[in-house]
Protein backbone atom coordinates (compact mmCIF):
# COMPACT_ATOMS: atom_id res chain seq x y z
CA UNK A 1 0.00 0.00 0.00
CA UNK A 2 1.44 3.40 -1.23
CA UNK A 3 1.34 6.00 2.06
CA UNK A 4 0.61 9.77 0.80
CA UNK A 5 2.69 12.40 2.02
CA UNK A 6 0.91 14.15 4.40
CA UNK A 7 0.22 18.11 3.81
CA UNK A 8 1.21 19.01 7.58
CA UNK A 9 5.00 17.80 6.67
CA UNK A 10 5.20 21.48 4.81
CA UNK A 11 3.50 23.23 7.64
CA UNK A 12 4.10 21.58 10.98
CA UNK A 13 7.82 21.47 12.00
CA UNK A 14 8.27 18.62 13.95
CA UNK A 15 6.88 16.62 10.90
CA UNK A 16 8.82 18.14 8.49
CA UNK A 17 12.00 17.41 10.77
CA UNK A 18 10.77 13.80 11.30
CA UNK A 19 10.19 13.66 6.92
CA UNK A 20 14.05 14.58 6.98
CA UNK A 21 13.34 18.02 6.04
CA UNK A 22 10.87 16.90 2.85
CA UNK A 23 13.56 13.89 1.95
CA UNK A 24 11.24 11.49 3.41
CA UNK A 25 8.27 13.19 0.91
CA UNK A 26 9.84 11.07 -2.03
CA UNK A 27 7.54 8.89 -3.96
CA UNK A 28 9.77 5.65 -4.27
CA UNK A 29 12.71 4.95 -1.32
CA UNK A 30 12.02 7.84 0.57
CA UNK A 31 14.58 5.44 3.18
CA UNK A 32 17.03 6.07 0.56
CA UNK A 33 16.77 9.85 -0.04
CA UNK A 34 16.13 10.33 3.46
CA UNK A 35 20.02 8.49 3.91
CA UNK A 36 20.96 10.80 0.93
CA UNK A 37 19.72 13.83 2.85
CA UNK A 38 21.71 12.88 5.72
CA UNK A 39 25.33 13.31 4.10
CA UNK A 40 25.26 16.61 3.81
CA UNK A 41 24.90 17.44 7.29
CA UNK A 42 27.40 14.81 8.02
CA UNK A 43 29.90 16.98 6.12
CA UNK A 44 28.98 19.53 8.49
CA UNK A 45 29.58 17.28 11.52
CA UNK A 46 32.04 15.74 10.88
CA UNK A 47 35.03 17.50 11.69
CA UNK A 48 33.26 17.67 15.79
CA UNK A 49 35.73 15.98 18.11
CA UNK A 50 35.00 12.36 19.14
CA UNK A 51 33.33 13.47 22.30
CA UNK A 52 31.31 16.18 20.75
CA UNK A 53 30.12 13.73 17.91
CA UNK A 54 29.21 11.14 20.36
CA UNK A 55 27.10 13.61 22.72
CA UNK A 56 25.34 14.93 19.38
CA UNK A 57 24.33 11.17 18.51
CA UNK A 58 22.80 11.00 22.09
CA UNK A 59 20.50 14.56 21.17
CA UNK A 60 19.95 13.82 17.84
CA UNK A 61 18.66 10.22 19.04
CA UNK A 62 16.93 11.89 21.55
CA UNK A 63 15.23 14.17 19.89
CA UNK A 64 14.34 12.00 17.33
CA UNK A 65 12.30 9.63 19.40
CA UNK A 66 10.00 12.38 19.88
CA UNK A 67 10.16 13.45 16.21
CA UNK A 68 9.11 10.27 14.82
CA UNK A 69 6.82 9.46 17.78
CA UNK A 70 5.16 12.96 17.53
CA UNK A 71 4.21 12.56 14.12
CA UNK A 72 3.61 8.67 14.11
CA UNK A 73 0.45 9.50 16.35
CA UNK A 74 -0.09 12.99 14.67
CA UNK A 75 -0.84 11.33 11.24
CA UNK A 76 -2.61 7.94 13.29
CA UNK A 77 -0.07 5.83 11.06
CA UNK A 78 2.69 3.98 13.20
CA UNK A 79 6.26 3.55 11.05
CA UNK A 80 5.10 5.52 8.16
CA UNK A 81 7.74 5.56 5.60
CA UNK A 82 8.36 9.25 4.86
CA UNK A 83 9.47 9.45 8.96
CA UNK A 84 13.16 9.15 7.48
CA UNK A 85 14.90 10.87 11.33
CA UNK A 86 15.95 7.25 12.28
CA UNK A 87 17.67 7.08 8.36
CA UNK A 88 19.59 10.08 9.25
CA UNK A 89 20.79 9.36 12.69
CA UNK A 90 21.43 5.60 11.63
CA UNK A 91 23.91 6.91 9.30
CA UNK A 92 25.34 8.99 11.28
CA UNK A 93 25.89 6.01 14.08
CA UNK A 94 27.52 4.38 10.50
CA UNK A 95 29.78 6.88 10.06
CA UNK A 96 30.95 7.33 13.97
CA UNK A 97 34.39 7.22 13.74
CA UNK A 98 34.78 6.72 9.66
CA UNK A 99 37.71 7.92 8.38
CA UNK A 100 37.44 11.01 6.36
CA UNK A 101 36.94 11.26 2.78
CA UNK A 102 34.41 10.77 0.15
CA UNK A 103 35.12 6.92 -0.33
CA UNK A 104 34.20 6.09 3.24
CA UNK A 105 30.74 8.59 3.07
CA UNK A 106 30.01 6.17 0.11
CA UNK A 107 30.97 3.16 1.84
CA UNK A 108 29.32 4.16 4.87
CA UNK A 109 26.13 4.68 2.53
CA UNK A 110 26.03 1.45 1.04
CA UNK A 111 26.53 -0.33 4.35
CA UNK A 112 23.71 1.54 6.13
CA UNK A 113 21.16 0.69 3.17
CA UNK A 114 22.20 -2.56 2.50
CA UNK A 115 21.73 -3.58 6.78
CA UNK A 116 18.54 -2.22 7.00
CA UNK A 117 17.07 -3.57 3.81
Amino acid sequence: MKQTTPASVWRNPVHFLAFGFGSGAAPKAPGTFGTLAAVPLYLLLEPLSATAYALMLLVTFAVGIYLCGKTSEDMGVHDHGGIVWDEFVGYWITMFMAPAGWLWIVVGFVLFRFSIS
